[in-house]
C-alpha cells in the first residue's frame, strides 16, 4: 500500500520550478508557497526548534526591529568598526535600498497581505528580522555577496537557526545540481560544508542587536562570537 502523501503535490511542482532555475523562481517565493499548504506538524516542529534555541528568548519577547540606518550614520563609524565595514559592504554591493528599507512597515505589509496567515508569530518575526540583519551577517562572517558566499551563509544560518527558508535554499540547490547542473556539485558542497561547520562552531548571531554595535571594533565582535576565521571569499 502506498504511503500517505505529506508534501503537497501542487507545491512540489513549484519546488521543481525552482530547482529548474533557482534564480528565476527564488526561495523567497517558494517559502510562501510552502506555508500555504505546509503540514501542521511541520509548522509545529519548526516552532519548537526556534523556541529551543537558548539565545532566542529575549529577542522574541522584545520583537525588536531597528529603525532604518543611513549612510551618514555609518560614515561616522571609525575604521575597523562594524559600522565602517558594514557601510563598505553596502556600497561595494550597491545595497543602499536594503539599508534604507523600513522593516517595520515591511512586516506590517506582509501581515496584512495574508501571506503569513499560517506562519506562527515567532517565525513571522524572525523572517523579517532575518532579512534586516542579513548583510550584518555577511560582514561578521566574511562571506561575500557572491553565489558561493550566499550558499555558505545559507548553511551558516541553517546551522544556527534551523529555519525553513534556509533549509529550502539548501534543498533547491541540491536538487538543481543533482538533476540539472552536476558541474556545481563540488563548489556548492564546499560552500555548504564551510557554512555549516562555521555556523556550528560560532556563537549564535541571529539574536543580537547589531545596530547597537556599529561603533564596536569588528575584531572584538568576531572574538566575542567565536568567529575565529573569515568565511569563503569567492
Amino acid at each position: 500500500m502506498a504511503g500517505a502523501e505529506i508534501i503537497d503535490r501542487e507545491f512540489a511542482t513549484k519546488f521543481l520550478r525552482a530547482a529548474d532555475a533557482p534564480l528565476d523562481y527564488g526561495v523567497y517565493l517558494l517559502f510562501h508557497d510552502w506555508w500555504a499548504e505546509a503540514p501542521q506538524q511541520a509548522i509545529e516542529a519548526y516552532s519548537r526548534e526556534l523556541a529551543s534555541i537558548p539565545e532566542a528568548g529575549p529577542l522574541l519577547a522584545s520583537r525588536y526591529i531597528s529603525e532604518p540606518l543611513s549612510l551618514d550614520r555609518l560614515a561616522e563609524c571609525a575604521p575597523g568598526t562594524l559600522g565602517h565595514a558594514y557601510r563598505r559592504f553596502i556600497l561595494d554591493n550597491k545595497l543602499e535600498q536594503n539599508l534604507g528599507r523600513n522593516y517595520r512597515k515591511f512586516n506590517e505589509e506582509l501581515t496584512s497581505s495574508g501571506k503569513l496567515d499560517r506562519l506562527p508569530p515567532d517565525l513571522s518575526y524572525m523572517m523579517v528580522r532575518g532579512f534586516q540583519i542579513h548583510d550584518f551577517l555577511h560582514v561578521l562572517t566574511g562571506y561575500e555577496a557572491t553565489n558561493w558566499g550566499e550558499l555558505a551563509l545559507a548553511a551558516f544560518y541553517l546551522a544556527q537557526l534551523r529555519f525553513p527558508y534556509h533549509a529550502m535554499r539548501v534543498a533547491v540547490t541540491a536538487a538543481h545540481m543533482a538533476f540539472v547542473r552536476p558541474g556545481l556539485i563540488v563548489d556548492a558542497m564546499d560552500a555548504f560544508v564551510d557554512g555549516w561547520s562555521y555556523g556550528r562552531t560560532a556563537r549564535n548571531l541571529n539574536f543580537e542587536r547589531w545596530e547597537d554595535e556599529l561603533d564596536t571594533p569588528l575584531e572584538v565582535l568576531r572574538a566575542r562570537m567565536n568567529l575565529n576565521r573569515v568565511g569563503l571569499a569567492a
